[in-house]
């Protein structure tokens, strides 16, 4: 039936998080754009238009956490031509490349030491009560917005770095001053760019409560979809009660947001996740959820392309079964069919539930992190395998180990049409058991 798809099937990351290739000795979020990477960004473009995930949010076109005061310095004609070809490669497959933009916070901190008078003495936020930081907030706007860059719309953040705590600013409730903020930037955006798409992705802030309720309409007012990154509107029962009060599409990360590991090699992990983001999904549209943003997974990692396709699947198919959607991704990867098919999806579901059975991890309560983002001992090398060391007990990980270990054994006897997607999967689970041999 024509319409039964969300309306914001929406992929989303910093650019290295679908690379192929790590970048160990460089602070997160690396933005280094390469050619190779390049090449990452159209492979995964491909698998967009296949599953018809029609927008793509990308984090890092143009910074990483600072603007700096001369805007223009941040993009060279090299990068603006791999921008440019990363555009037209999107718009080439029907997909509309938004870019991310923290308001107030993420991304001031040249700014802010620059002209001290936007802050109220916090290095990271803006004041939203001043309004030197709305010129600083407006010119990032209008920069983003130049149709050079051919973009097709934004995603706004205001609260992953929490927000001014000035005597003014928290005199507003926390939904009140984050609206303040959003609704300012998207009608800014609005009246300069109608044809553009405007997202919001609620990092920080909580919609779940009724009595900031006003305040998260109006917000739905002003944009085009809201995500909610921890699911605890659905939590507590009232995820449907809000969405047929929203005026905009309001939608999740799916249920598993991994975080991709910037400084591990791509076959240092095998953690399948999709069948339970297809799941949330599910749950999200019989909620009357209509958008996500859907977080990038590297591909060199099979695991990490079947997870993705098979919650990717219910974006355009959102009563298909989610056992069928892994079905449907297995096959892609690896070329099975029939029986087969039908052997390697449920040897997927018990290599997913290995894990989540184990861990502490909740659906739908944030990102799961491989290594830290930020590792505070040394920023720009890999940190140690969280997932493990702290989402699991020790005799959690020897279950796991044996788990593995058996899986393992099972793919090496199966036929696999794909050569390099099985020998890639079984490189994978050798690295996962290495990580855990030296834990356990």
């Amino acid at each position: 039936m024509v319409g039964e798809r969300f309306a914001y099937a929406v992929s989303d990351g910093w650019l290295r998080d679908l690379a192929s290739e790590p970048t160990p000795g460089e602070p997160w979020p690396c933005l280094r754009w390469d050619d190779r990477l390049l090449d990452d960004q159209v492979r995964f473009l491909d698998a967009q238009r296949e599953l018809g995930v029609d927008y793509n949010v990308a984090w890092g076109l143009f910074v990483s956490r600072s603007w700096p005061p001369a805007l223009r310095e941040v993009i060279d004609g090299q990068r603006e031509a791999r921008l440019r070809a990363f555009v037209e490669a999107a718009h080439a497959r029907g997909v509309k490349v938004l870019t991310g933009m923290g308001v107030y916070s993420w991304g001031f901190d040249e700014i802010i030491a620059e002209a001290p008078s936007v802050s109220a003495g916090d290095p990271h936020n803006m004041c939203g009560a001043r309004v030197e930081a709305w010129e600083w907030q407006r010119r990032v706007l209008d920069f983003v917005m130049d149709p050079r860059w051919g973009l097709d719309g934004i995603s706004l953040q205001s609260a992953d770095l929490g927000g001014c705590r000035c005597e003014t600013c928290s005199a507003r409730s926390p939904a009140e001053y984050h609206a303040d903020l959003l609704v300012r930037c998207a009608e800014h955006v609005r009246a300069n760019r109608p044809d553009w798409v405007i997202g919001q992705a609620s990092w920080g802030m909580r919609l779940d409560e009724p009595g900031e309720l006003e305040h998260i309409l109006r917000i739905g007012r002003a944009v085009d979809y809201m995500i909610e990154v921890r699911e605890r509107s659905a939590e507590v029962g009232r995820r449907g009660e809000l969405v047929r009060q929203l005026e905009c599409a309001f939608g999740s990360v799916g249920g598993v947001f991994v975080e991709p590991p910037q400084h591990w090699d791509r076959l240092r992990w095998f953690l399948p996740c999709g069948l339970r983001s297809a799941r949330a999904l599910s749950a999200l549209w019989c909620d009357g959820g209509r958008a996500c943003e859907y977080f990038y997974r590297p591909f060199a990692n099979p695991g990490e392309e079947v997870s993705w396709r098979t919650g990717a699947a219910i974006l355009s198919s959102p009563t298909m079964p989610p056992e069928e959607a892994l079905a449907q991704a297995v096959a892609a990867v690896y070329g099975v069919t029939g029986a087969e098919r039908e052997v390697l999806r449920d040897w997927y579901a018990r290599a997913e539930d290995a894990y989540f059975d184990r861990a502490d991890f909740l659906v739908g309560q944030g990102p799961l992190s491989l290594e830290p983002l930020v590792w505070d001992e040394d920023p720009g090398a890999a940190g140690p395998p969280v997932y493990l060391l702290e989402r699991m007990t020790r005799q959690a990980r020897r279950e796991y180990r044996r788990a593995l270990a058996g899986l393992l054994g099972e793919m090496e006897a199966m036929a696999i049409p794909n050569a390099q997607a099985r020998e890639r999967t079984l490189a994978a689970l050798a690295g996962a058991l290495r990580e855990l041999a030296a834990l356990v």
